[in-house]
C-alpha cells in the first residue's frame, strides 16, 4: 500500500474514532475540540478517517463538514455555529434506541461456528467474536442509525478517505466499508458497523449479515500502519492506559480493549510514525454510568474528554503531535 507521506501534504494525519456508545461520542468530541482549539487543526482535514460503532457516526458527521467544536457544543449544550446548524438541520429522524436491557426472544446462538474458528483455528483467538457467536441475533431495529446518516451526508460515499468497520457474522472476518469490496452508502455501513451483537438485529449488505465493528476491536487502529503517516490520533473510549488500568482495576473487557490498542499502536509507531492516543482517565471513568448507552453523563464525558486531552497534549511526551497537529494546519 503507497504511502500517504508521498501525496504532497504538508502533514499526513490519520484519525481513529472507537467504539463506545453515548460515550464514545461525547468523548471524541471533547477530545477533537480541544486539540483543534489548542493547535488550530481541523479534523475534518484528515487524509483517512477510520471509526467504528459510535466512532462510524462521528466519522460521518465531521466528513458530512460538522466540525469538532460543533460536535462539542450539541453535547455541552451551548449553540451550535451557523454552518453547525445549517448541517445538524438535515438531519429529521430521530434516533431510536430501545431499553439496552431487553433481550432477544430467541436464546439460539447467532453463530456457534465463530466459537470453534477462535479457538481452535490459527491465529489470536478474539473472545469477542467468539461471544458473538454464542450471543442469539439481536432483534432491535437499528435503522435509525441508517436514515440520520443518510440524512446527514446524502449522496455518494466519502470522497476522502473514510473507512468503517463492521464483523461478518457468518465468518467472523473484519470488513472494512470505503476500502473493501462491498457497495454500500454511508447509512447501511454506520448502522452494521454499530449493530451491537444479541442487542441490534445484522445487518444485511449484499447478501452477508455484519454486526459491530467493535467485535474485532474497539479501535481498529492497525488498519493505518501499512499508510506510513506522519501522525495519527486515537481516540479511544473503551481503553484506558496502564497507569489508569493498575489504579482502576477495571473491567475483563476494558483490559482486553486496552492490550489489541496498544498492539496496535506498536504496529503503527514501528512505521516511523507519531501516535497520538486520547483515552479516559480515572475522573473520566468515575463520571461515566455503567452502560455505554447511558446518555445521561454526556455533557460531563465531552467535558472530562477535552479537559484530558488538554492535559494529554501539554505532556512533554506529546510535543512531537503538538507540532505535526499545528504543521498540519492550512496557513492563511
Amino acid at each position: 500500500m503507497p504511502s500517504m507521506r508521498d501525496h504532497g501534504a504538508m502533514v499526513a494525519v490519520g484519525v481513529v474514532l472507537s467504539a463506545g456508545g453515548h460515550h464514545a461520542a461525547a468523548h471524541h468530541a471533547g477530545g477533537l475540540a480541544a486539540l483543534a482549539a489548542s493547535t488550530g487543526w481541523d479534523p475534518r482535514s484528515a487524509d483517512v478517517m477510520v471509526g467504528t460503532s459510535a466512532g462510524a457516526v462521528t466519522a460521518v458527521c465531521l466528513r458530512a463538514g460538522l466540525s469538532a467544536a460543533d460536535l462539542a457544543s450539541h453535547y455541552l449544550g451551548v449553540p451550535l455555529t451557523p454552518e453547525g446548524r445549517t448541517i445538524s438541520a438535515r438531519v429529521t429522524t430521530r434516533l431510536q434506541v430501545t431499553d439496552p436491557s431487553l433481550r432477544p426472544s430467541s436464546r439460539r446462538p447467532a453463530n456457534p461456528m465463530l466459537v470453534a474458528r477462535e479457538l481452535f483455528v490459527g491465529g489470536r483467538p478474539r473472545p469477542m467474536v467468539a461471544l458473538t457467536g454464542l450471543l442469539p441475533d439481536g432483534e432491535v431495529d437499528g435503522s435509525s442509525f441508517a436514515e440520520r446518516a443518510e440524512q446527514l451526508h446524502p449522496g455518494p460515499w466519502p470522497t476522502e478517505t473514510t473507512w468503517l468497520c463492521a464483523v461478518d457474522l457468518d465468518n467472523g472476518q473484519r470488513i472494512v466499508f470505503g476500502r473493501d469490496d462491498v457497495e454500500t452508502t454511508v447509512g447501511p455501513a454506520v448502522q452494521a458497523s454499530a449493530a451491537i451483537p444479541g442487542y441490534f438485529a445484522p445487518v444485511e449488505i449484499g447478501g452477508r449479515r455484519y454486526v459491530d465493528g467493535g467485535v474485532h476491536s474497539s479501535t481498529n487502529a492497525d488498519l493505518l500502519a501499512p499508510l506510513h503517516l506522519d501522525l495519527v490520533v486515537v481516540s479511544s473510549s473503551k481503553t484506558t492506559s496502564r497507569t489508569v488500568d493498575r489504579a482502576d482495576g477495571g473491567s475483563l473487557a476494558r483490559a482486553w480493549h486496552s492490550r489489541t490498542l496498544r498492539r496496535e499502536v506498536e504496529l503503527i509507531t514501528a512505521r516511523d510514525t507519531t501516535v497520538l492516543v486520547l483515552q479516559p482517565t480515572t475522573t473520566d471513568l468515575a463520571t461515566r454510568g455503567s452502560s455505554d448507552m447511558d446518555d445521561s453523563t454526556t455533557l460531563q464525558v465531552c467535558a472530562n474528554g477535552r479537559d484530558s486531552a488538554l492535559a494529554r497534549l501539554a505532556h512533554p511526551d506529546a510535543e512531537g503531535a503538538r507540532r505535526l497537529l499545528e504543521e498540519a494546519t492550512p496557513r492563511a
